[in-house]
């Protein structure tokens, strides 16, 4: 190595630690850095004109100054008169430039750091845009060779291949994850970061449901070859997962394929999971059927599609009503309504769970208020039969219909029309009334019968004491 490439170290050691980059993006830096250092040293920037022989370590510097007559005080780091520019070209003429070779003697210690820092900070700048252009098009990617630097208020700083600084925030860490320093973790890119940005480029997620798929993408070569394929997925982190699975080859069982021989594939992407409980159901484009699916390993004996107003929101929406067992009420809803909310997710549609005692209930005041169109004083059973046939069974339907298809009726004109309608909304009303006077009997039947079963308790103590 020359003795001129040995008189400034800093330089020496930020090129041999500076990451591949190529001779001309270097020889950038380079002279990048060393006009701050000549402002720094000189009081001014020079021109610089830099030639690096990388065989021999050689780093030439020479300023570049024009020739002209007369230097101009306020110019005098970029002009040189005639007579002196001789020195270092004898044939130098006006209007010339020259090149004056600076010696790496001539820098202080300040410039010298000038110089360091300059060059450091476009490198780390080139590094940046290095991991940018490499990891933007990896987004949804598992990111491996990740390994733990720091953990401070729940935020993880991770060194991806060893040399790339990674975030895994607290929003995308797994309910129950703890990390240790030096520990390895296999999670999926969800941001890379601009280079302009201070912070850690990449950022990782362990709660993604990506992860999950990404996963048994690993373990099962069915998913690429595509024979089979994930429909969708649902997952609390930590906790739970719930996926739906369908196979493009009849002869091919889609749930078999991601369990895996023995449940070998599954257990893999749990344990990598830290134990987390992932269901594994077969896609269908019944809604209800899915919902049935969705709720193991809970009992669902009905599921019927209901219109209600969020409470949350304030608006209309539609939603799935299950009705499970009484005593699987908790296994259907899960802890803490995990299972019932991420079969939700899953299907797309909010689900309500309701009890089978509930809906009998439920279901015996609506068949009490039912008024069958046999009942109707104003129909005889030939006009009642022509109106069941045409769909016009009870006085809800016929209150709800439309004047044409009651026209379309044989025997129904709009004399009858008019009696039809007004008994309909009579027998509705009178029904009403008779149900809720005996809801609210039942109310207080049942209300006495606790009172009864509460005196019962308070004897029975009294006893005893």
């Amino acid at each position: 190595m020359s003795d001129n490439y040995q008189r400034i170290e800093a330089l020496a050691a930020v090129i041999r630690e500076s990451k591949g980059a190529n001779q001309e993006l270097l020889l950038e830096w380079l002279k990048r850095g060393l006009m701050e250092a000549t402002e720094k040293e000189f009081g001014s920037p020079q021109n610089i004109k830099i030639t690096w022989n990388q065989k021999t370590d050689d780093v030439v510097i020479v300023a570049l100054v024009e020739v002209v007559r007369e230097v101009d005080p306020a110019w005098s780091h970029l002009q040189i008169t005639r007579r002196k520019a001789r020195k270092y070209n004898p044939e130098a003429d006006y209007g010339d430039e020259v090149g004056i070779p600076i010696d790496f003697d001539d820098f202080g210690r300040s410039a010298i750091n000038v110089f360091r820092n300059e060059f450091h900070t476009l490198e780390r700048s080139a590094e940046r845009d290095k991991v940018y252009d490499e990891y933007s098009s990896r987004i949804g990617q598992l990111i491996p060779r990740c390994v733990v630097q720091q953990v401070y208020r729940n935020r993880v700083n991770v060194r991806v291949a060893g040399q790339i600084d990674a975030v895994i925030p607290p929003e995308e860490r797994a309910r129950g994850e703890r990390f240790e320093h030096g520990d390895t973790v296999l999670p999926v890119l969800v941001e890379v970061l601009s280079p302009e940005s201070t912070d850690p480029q990449l950022v990782l997620s362990r709660a993604n449901p990506l992860l999950v798929k990404r996963l048994f993408e690993r373990e099962a070569p069915e998913i690429d070859e595509g024979v089979v394929q994930i429909k969708a997925i649902a997952r609390e982190a930590g906790v739970r997962t719930k996926i739906a699975v369908a196979s493009n080859d009849i002869r091919v069982d889609a749930v078999g394929t991601f369990v895996g021989m023995k449940g070998m594939r599954v257990q893999y992407v749990m344990r990598e999971l830290n134990g987390e409980r992932i269901d594994i159901i077969s896609w269908t484009i019944d809604r209800k059927l899915l919902v049935t699916s969705a709720l193991l390993p809970a009992t669902v004996l009905k599921v019927t599609m209901d219109t209600r107003i969020n409470h949350e929101t304030g608006e209309e929406e539609s939603i799935m009503v299950a009705t499970v067992p009484d005593d699987e009420i908790g296994r259907a809803k899960g802890k803490g309504g995990h299972n019932v909310r991420l079969a939700g997710k899953l299907i797309g549609y909010r689900i309500e769970i309701e009890e089978k005692s509930i809906w009998e209930e439920r279901k015996r005041w609506e068949e009490m208020l039912r008024v069958d169109i046999s009942e109707f004083e104003c129909v005889n059973s030939q006009l009642a039969e022509r109106l069941t046939r045409a769909g016009f069974d009870s006085a809800d339907t016929l209150i709800d219909c439309s004047m044409d298809r009651l026209r379309g009726v044989q025997g129904v004109g709009p004399v009858k029309i008019k009696q039809l309608l007004k008994e309909a909304a009579e027998q509705i009303e009178t029904r009403s009334e008779v149900v809720e006077t005996r809801k609210e009997e039942a109310r207080k039947a049942e209300l006495e019968n606790e009172a009864a079963d509460e005196q019962s308790v308070g004897d029975i103590e009294t006893t005893e004491e």
